[in-house]
């Protein structure tokens, strides 16, 4: 009774998310990565957050708590474990599988091999940098950034890309990879399982079909 009386609530009030952001595409995604100076290890940090986010269709908690000896690299392909998630309550932990194919991988292990990590160790991978006299360093081994840097070094990625910045935030990378693997014709069993979304309807909310997918439901009609 207290679940129908809430939907209906909503139906009623025409509840919706309000300030949703867009999916970030992956031309967005490409451009950022061809501004940043790859040698500038805040922008090599930046950009791996980035297309990590993207590629593995993270939230934002998820990406900022991965450590160095969460992720596994084979051939054609790395693996990440995943800890901890909104969608895992009872914490049974997942991992997520993302190809060496389009760059992305190497653009990590060129990242990785700067921090000069013990491949085997706990620290986390994304972490504050402090400026020093010719480049950056990395501080606080047991302390990822915040979700508050992500959000701010974000924005000032998107400066000169987009037209509109605010209308990008940290879960525009999940919503724009899932778009784009189920606009590019994946199943829907495979990117769910990819996303770890525990329900057809949460995965469903952050997929945004473009015109061309939609355009096959008039095109199959035979008119």
């Amino acid at each position: 009774l207290v679940s129908r009386v809430r939907e209906a609530a909503k139906r009623i009030l025409g509840a919706a998310r309000p300030n949703r952001k867009e999916p970030i595409t992956i031309e967005v995604l490409n451009d950022m990565v061809g501004r940043a100076d790859l040698s500038n290890i805040l922008q090599l940090r930046n950009v791996c957050l980035y297309a990590l986010s993207y590629a593995g269709f993270f939230r934002s908690e998820e990406v900022l708590n991965i450590r160095m000896n969460h992720i596994y690299f084979h051939e054609g392909y790395m693996l990440i474990k995943v800890e901890k998630s909104e969608t895992d309550q009872l914490r049974q932990g997942d991992e997520v599988v993302i190809t060496q194919s389009g760059g992305r991988v190497s653009l990590l292990k060129t990242y990785l091999s700067k921090l000069d990590i013990d491949p085997l160790s706990s620290e986390f991978i994304f972490r504050p940098l402090v400026k020093t006299k010719s480049s950056y360093k990395l501080v606080q081994k047991d302390k990822p950034i915040s979700y508050t840097t992500f959000r701010d070094q974000l924005a000032k990625s998107l400066q000169n890309v987009v037209p509109d910045p605010s209308v990008y935030g940290t879960h525009s990378f999940r919503s724009g990879g899932a778009s784009r693997a189920a606009n590019s014709g994946v199943s829907d069993r495979v990117f769910q399982r990819h996303g770890r979304w525990k329900s057809v309807a949460a995965k469903d909310g952050y997929v945004k079909d473009d015109v061309s997918s939609r355009l096959q439901v008039s095109k199959s009609l035979g008119l």
